[in-house]
């Protein structure tokens, strides 16, 4: 029996009952509806309210019709059993359902809160280190993890345990697919089982392309406009060359790049999404330092299944309690959007505005910014908490990722990039912003510019 679902970007997703009933309608995975996607970016694009839920629904729906497609391929199922091919499946339908269930309140915004050290432990603590050593791996799938995603393992093991057991499927595999690895492939298994993991964790990745898809739909921003169809059908392996695209794939790749890398400039790293979220942060943090309790915990997530709603009620009470404080005038700011002007909406005015070594000026704001933060507030005569230098507040976003994304064509692959399917595009990483008052606007980009070049002589 099975269960559909519909979703606005990817029409009725198809779920096995035993699926929804045994991970999908848990409290642990429910949680994940009051998630949002994009943190704090609905203060900038109102409709853009999705959350971690839809989009693992997504994921697992695409990594679905991709494999399947695979299945179909004579050369995918040579000298390999259907039992195994269904058994990678299962581990990467899982998998792809599970992927962000660690992921804390407010999405990326709050991750800073998460201890990675002590997920760690706690992994070694319940096996699943000796597990990775004994596969032969070491600790790198550990230690170039995301918090979110250790959290997710942590949950996989401690929360979906039983249950994927009961589907026939490893919970510490479905781990390493969430890291991008697999077990049963490193031991020596069939290379099929390594490439279930790509699909969950590559620069091709289904993850990427829920994402993608539905932070353009979601938040009304249309900067994207690429057949995903076409792209899931072009999904292919080698034994040797693992996860790629097939030639298919070229006539929509190039407006897939484009569409991203928009999508990064004018939603993600729009200036006031940027000060949105970093707002967001800084009142999790001050109430952190006003409490001596963090917003949010390991064991908040594990035990207490905290989500946006609760981390929003715990500000909102902390300012109505405290109402002379900056944390009481920061929450109001952020509650009724008064946001401030920045120096530099955009790319261009940066060029325009800063006639110097961008690249070494930029470098110099973000790496001394609490301090020029304070020497800013103090010449423009305003409180230091009216006076932000920021930069993207989720730089894993960054476009340069996709710069790898590898075409296969006659037994091989090369990355989209020897296809000139880039262009002469350069992949910039985010410009720094510089939020201040209203009215400052001029007067502090002179100040920050001949203080760069007194820093400097340039």
């Amino acid at each position: 029996m099975t269960t559909q679902i519909k979703d606005p970007v990817h029409g009725y997703i198809e779920l096995d009952d035993a699926v929804v009933d045994r991970v999908i309608d848990t409290s642990a995975f429910q949680r994940l509806r009051y998630v949002k996607q994009l943190s704090a970016t609905h203060l900038v694009y109102p409709a853009a309210n999705h959350t971690r839920f839809e989009h693992s629904l997504g994921v697992y729906h695409l990594g679905r019709r991709v494999f399947e497609n695979l299945r179909e391929e004579p050369y995918f199922t040579r000298n390999t059993s259907s039992d195994t091919l269904d058994e990678i499946q299962s581990t990467l339908e899982c998998a792809c359902l599970l992927h962000d269930v660690g992921h804390p309140p407010f999405s990326h915004v709050c991750e800073r809160h998460l201890d990675a050290t002590a997920l760690r432990d706690r992994l070694a603590e319940r096996g699943f280190v000796a597990s990775l050593r004994e596969a032969g791996l070491d600790d790198t799938p550990l230690l170039g993890a995301s918090p979110h995603e250790l959290m997710s393992c942590l949950l996989i093991l401690d929360r979906f345990g039983d249950a994927l057991r009961s589907l026939s499927v490893d919970p510490e595999e479905v781990c390493a697919y969430v890291l991008g690895y697999s077990l049963v492939y490193e031991r020596g298994g069939p290379w099929q089982h390594g490439l279930g993991a790509q699909l969950l964790h590559s620069p091709v990745d289904v993850d990427r392309l829920d994402y993608i898809s539905r932070d353009n739909w979601m938040t009304g921003a249309n900067v994207l406009n690429f057949d995903t169809d076409r792209m899931v059908d072009a999904y292919t392996a080698h034994p040797d060359e693992g996860l790629a695209l097939s030639e298919k794939a070229l006539s929509t790749l190039g407006n897939y790049l484009e569409g991203r890398i928009a999508l990064y400039m004018w939603v993600t790293q729009h200036h006031k999404s940027v000060y949105a979220n970093a707002l967001l942060r800084d009142l999790t943090e001050r109430a952190a330092e006003l409490t001596g309790d963090p917003p949010v915990t390991i064991d908040g997530i594990l035990d207490g299944e905290i989500d946006d709603n609760t981390v929003a009620e715990r500000l909102r009470r902390l300012a109505r309690d405290r109402p002379d404080t900056t944390f009481a005038t920061l929450y109001d700011r952020y509650r009724t959007r008064q946001f401030p002007t920045t120096c530099w909406k955009h790319r261009i005015a940066y060029a325009d505005r800063i006639e110097v070594d961008r690249e070494a000026f930029g470098e110099w704001l973000v790496s001394g910014d609490e301090r020029l933060e304070r020497e800013l507030a103090a010449e423009l005569d305003v409180p230091p908490h009216d006076v932000w230098i920021e930069r993207s507040y989720v730089p894993e976003y960054e476009p340069s990722e996709l710069a790898d994304i590898p075409i296969a064509y006659g037994g091989t692959t090369r990355s989209a990039g020897d296809w000139g399917l880039y262009g002469e595009r350069a992949f910039d990483t985010p410009i720094p912003f510089v939020y201040v008052p209203d009215g400052d606007r001029k007067r502090a980009t002179r100040w920050l510019v001949d203080r760069f070049h007194a820093e400097y002589g340039g």
